[in-house]
């Protein structure tokens, strides 16, 4: 082979390898046994999509040095997802790369997440059912099957639920967003303050407390006491 043919091929190479995907040979997978768990709890900036099915357990993809920080740990009927913070991670200027958590669940009841990672819930269920969102994160939840409902929103996230609830109590602070217009509550509260617009659905009875400079858009026909101390806006029994 002359020396041509040698820079050639050489060449050829060093582009090849440029073009592959940036992270692709970094990106590994690891997986956890875990204890069974009616709740999770996540507090870190990842995604995690949970589907109900057997059996329980979890796989997490992305670079090895993001892995090393992520911790699941169940116990006493609840999931803890985190990251750990090592020596020397405060003067690191770039990130670490995304890390995807799947996650088999057998029966939720309770999910919470708090920073701006995402969580997606297939369904929750039970006589009791609550979810919550601290910070610009984004929560979804397809279907939610409860008695009575807690909601609770602190910041500039979105939430995003659907299913039926007999009774739902929502408590919605900051400038983020609540889409539950595929969520049929019976008797529905809402006491709302900050920026933030909300679609919700309402079947028989909906109080609504609106303090901010948000809209509030109740769809359904149900009996409607609405108190507006706010700039912003209430619309209740629209019957969409």
């Amino acid at each position: 082979m002359t020396s041509l043919s040698r820079n050639i091929l050489w060449a050829t190479a060093v582009a090849a390898i440029a073009l592959l995907p940036v992270g692709a040979a970094s990106a590994v997978e690891k997986r956890y046994g875990l204890t069974s768990f009616e709740a999770i709890e996540v507090n870190a900036d990842v995604v995690v999509e949970v589907t109900t099915r057997a059996p329980v357990g979890a796989v997490a993809s992305g670079p090895q040095d993001a892995l090393d920080r992520l911790s699941l740990e169940s116990r006493d009927g609840r999931l803890v997802i985190s990251q750990r913070q090592f020596a020397g991670d405060d003067k690191r200027g770039s990130s670490r790369g995304p890390v995807m958590v799947r996650v088999n669940a057998a029966n939720l009841n309770s999910a919470t997440l708090a920073g701006a990672g995402s969580l997606q819930i297939d369904q929750l269920k039970g006589q009791r059912a609550m979810v919550g969102l601290r910070g610009p994160g984004r929560l979804t939840v397809g279907r939610i099957t409860a008695d009575r409902l807690q909601v609770a929103m602190i910041g500039n996230g979105t939430m995003v639920l659907g299913g039926a609830a007999k009774a739902a109590q929502m408590t919605l602070s900051g400038a983020g967003a609540v889409e539950a217009g595929a969520l049929a509550v019976d008797a529905l509260i809402s006491d709302s303050e900050g920026a933030g617009d909300h679609i919700l659905r309402a079947v028989k009875s909906a109080a609504i407390t609106s303090r901010g400079i948000g809209k509030v858009v109740v769809l359904g026909r149900p009996v409607c006491t609405v108190r507006n101390v706010g700039s912003g806006s209430v619309t209740c029994g629209s019957g969409k």
